[in-house]
């Protein structure tokens, strides 16, 4: 008998402490939520313009909104890019990608590869890349320069890969070639 309440005790525990870890996740949404809305508000107030896609929210820059057809969820899209790690602002302290050849200078980032300053180009219904990036290109349209900015929730999860910490918001910079449905 005692060990079934032992048992028991133990399992309390435990869904507690997921209880507690998922608040917590919660609220390091909350807070990065907070800080996108501070960070459009600004860009908005600067000429640019948003749009939410259920809470990716993709800044296209003021003059350049792009041409042609936008691109559908079935679509092929090219684009250049530098992402960041998002904490409030981009910053080349905080950038951790780009295909970008100017990104990485100005980042001061070795640009002696030139094969790595090619355009990514990506069909939307692949699998394997970050659900943020790929809600937040569904209505790009060619030569749209955006950002596109999510919480952790739309990121890389509750792990650690490369330089991205767990739940990490994140931002990413486009520059698109083009888009083709």
């Amino acid at each position: 008998m005692k060990r079934i309440g032992h048992n028991f005790i133990l399992l309390l525990a435990a869904l507690l402490m997921l209880s507690c870890g998922k608040a917590s996740q919660e609220a390091t949404f909350a807070n990065q939520e907070t800080r996108i809305a501070s960070y459009i508000d600004s860009e908005v107030k600067a000429g640019g313009s948003f749009v939410d896609n259920g809470g990716v929210y993709r800044v296209i820059k003021k003059d350049e909104e792009g041409t042609g057809e936008a691109l559908l969820a079935s679509g092929v899209v090219s684009f250049y890019y530098a992402a960041y790690v998002f904490t409030g602002s981009k910053s080349y302290s905080n950038m951790i990608a780009t295909n970008r050849k100017q990104s990485a200078q100005d980042a001061g980032w070795d640009t002696s590869d030139e094969t790595r300053f090619e355009a990514l180009t990506v069909g939307l219904e692949e699998s394997g890349f970050v659900e943020g990036l790929k809600r937040g290109l569904v209505g790009v349209k060619a030569d749209q320069h955006a950002d596109i900015v999510f919480s952790g929730r739309y990121g890389f999860g509750n792990k650690i890969y490369g330089q991205v910490p767990a739940n990490a918001a994140l931002l990413y910079e486009i520059w698109v070639v083009a888009v083709t449905n």
